[in-house]
């Protein structure tokens, strides 16, 4: 009787620590996409927590409601919400997740809305722009119904076939994401086989792929050693697989949700607001197998967490879900370190983008794209390397050729890459050339300037010319540069003892068919 007590107690605790239905199939470390058990807990965790996720249920006049979304749509939330937790758990940041408002611990909240238009004003393409608009007029009229900044919309599918949901929106967009409803759209379907279960993993997978997107969780790809022993990123391609096989949460991700608001128990009012982030140096180095990135940085906002992505030629936007990702904490308060082992790279040729995201503690991101190459197999990281800028506290930009109100000359002088000059585009659209002027305040020798780029380079400048005077008259003409289509410094060294207090800076063109220009950083070195 012992004996078997004992065999009983061990089969309760497998369960109670893996939760794995028996189809499916589990990673080595016994980990897997769906845990049934988790959808009815005595007590959920985190029912009493100060933000939470709203989750809306929109539908267009003329549609009907799907029967028994409640249930369904609770069940599908709180079981993501359980998955989240031990994801977050084994990333080392403790067993946190999103809130939810519930109406008790098996039930969530669901706010329901008959909207006034009909299904043809929410098609797939634009629909989830036009439902933006709404909901936020939606929560200024009924503030006691937003718990954060995250929403989930749910929409009815229109297709007509319940085998083949579709035409509703079913993406990510900001902190709001989209997702559809159809009869059969059941947790208990996770993970069997036939036509329930592979919708199950394309609609369910998907509504967790684009949550994570709404929780403001960009792509990114297992690491090598993590796809034999974990399975696949769910924010890499884990929407076709959740379900059917291993599906993880990677570190990356987890340190977004970590910072996400959704996850926070924290109540403040400077969620998202404005931060000053800069890098100030920046390193790279190929050593030991690895590439090596350090570098310092400054911030008004105290970091918290930072993710670095390499991601493969295309990149960017939707062409990241190729992209490895790693997550560092910062070393003090002005200096980051990683070490990425080119072992984890399923791609060791071609053209990359690096990017390195800083997490603010009010969630707030800032994020810098650098470009470098593989050649033979190694990579040339050395491209980033940036030498010490210094940003002058006497210099000032006199006169510029154009400017919008938003996008000033002046910001150019502030250090920071999320501000901007930007010639005029929406009252009129002077054509090239642009130019500014900038005023030094002194005579010493200037061995430079330096370029940076804000993210968005449609249009930032190629070929310009610099031009130098002491009396702001007289224009001496120093030289022709240009500057390459990247977020990376880029460094224009001047002739030995330039001396001129006043620079006009010149653009002749710039890169794409635009008419305007724009630049983030103008300092030297």
């Amino acid at each position: 009787m012992k004996k078997l007590n004992l065999i009983l107690l061990i089969i309760l605790a497998t369960l109670t620590l893996y939760g794995c239905p028996k189809n499916i199939q589990k990673t080595k470390d016994n980990t897997s996409g769906v845990d049934l058990k988790n959808t009815a807990k005595p007590d959920n965790e985190w029912k009493d927590q100060a933000n939470k996720l709203n989750v809306v249920y929109w539908v267009p006049k003329g549609v009907d409601t799907v029967p028994g979304y409640s249930k369904r749509i609770s069940d599908i939330l709180l079981n993501f919400q359980a998955y989240c937790a031990d994801y977050m758990e084994k990333e080392g940041f403790g067993r946190m997740s999103f809130g939810l408002d519930l109406k008790d611990n098996n039930q969530v909240n669901i706010i329901t809305i008959h909207s006034e238009n009909g299904k043809e004003t929410y098609p797939y393409r634009g629909g989830g722009s036009v439902i933006n608009k709404e909901l936020q007029a939606y929560f200024l009229e009924n503030p006691d119904k937003k718990h954060s900044e995250h929403t989930l919309v749910i929409l009815p599918s229109i297709s007509g076939d319940p085998l083949n949901p579709g035409g509703v929106p079913f993406y990510g967009l900001g902190t709001f994401c989209y997702a559809l409803d159809y009869p059969e759209m059941k947790l208990e379907h996770l993970g069997t086989s036939g036509k329930y279960g592979a919708l199950a993993t394309k609609w369910i997978g998907g509504l967790y792929h684009e949550l994570g997107h709404g929780l403001n969780a960009p792509h990114n790809k297992e690491k090598k050693s993590e796809k034999d022993l974990k399975g696949t990123a769910l924010m890499g391609a884990g929407n076709y697989t959740y379900g059917k096989s291993p599906t993880f949460i990677t570190g990356a991700t987890a340190a977004t949700f970590a910072n996400s608001q959704a996850f926070s128990n924290q109540v403040r009012s400077d969620w998202y607001g404005p931060t000053k982030n800069k890098l100030t140096q920046l390193k790279g180095k190929v050593e030991g197998g690895k590439i090596i990135i350090s570098g310092n940085f400054e911030s008004d906002v105290p970091v918290t967490d930072i993710v670095i992505w390499h991601d493969p030629y295309p990149a960017g936007g939707n062409k990241d879900y190729d992209a490895p990702a790693w997550n560092v904490k910062p070393i003090g308060t002005d200096s980051l370190y990683v070490e990425n082992a080119l072992s984890e790279f399923f791609k060791l040729e071609g053209e990359y983008q690096l990017r390195i995201r800083f997490y603010h503690e009010n969630g707030t991101q800032n994020t810098y794209s650098y470009e470098y190459a593989f050649e033979n197999g190694i990579p040339k990281i050395e491209v980033i390397n940036s030498k010490k800028i210094i940003n002058p506290t006497n210099w000032k930009i006199i006169e510029a050729s154009s400017q919008e109100n938003d996008g000033l000359a002046s910001n150019i002088l502030d250090g920071y890459q999320n501000t901007f000059w930007h010639t005029e585009y929406r009252n009129n659209l002077p054509n090239y050339p642009h130019y500014f002027v900038l005023d030094r305040n002194e005579t010493t020798a200037l061995n430079g300037f330096v370029f940076g780029n804000r993210d968005n380079l449609n249009g930032v400048i190629k070929n310009l010319e610099v031009w130098g005077s002491n009396t702001n008259s007289n224009w001496k003409k120093i030289g022709d540069y240009s500057l390459k289509r990247q977020q990376n410094y880029q460094f224009i060294d001047l002739p030995k003892n330039t001396t001129y207090r006043y620079f006009k800076i010149k653009i002749n063109n710039g890169h794409g068919d635009f008419k305007y220009t724009h630049l983030a950083v103008l300092a030297t070195y």
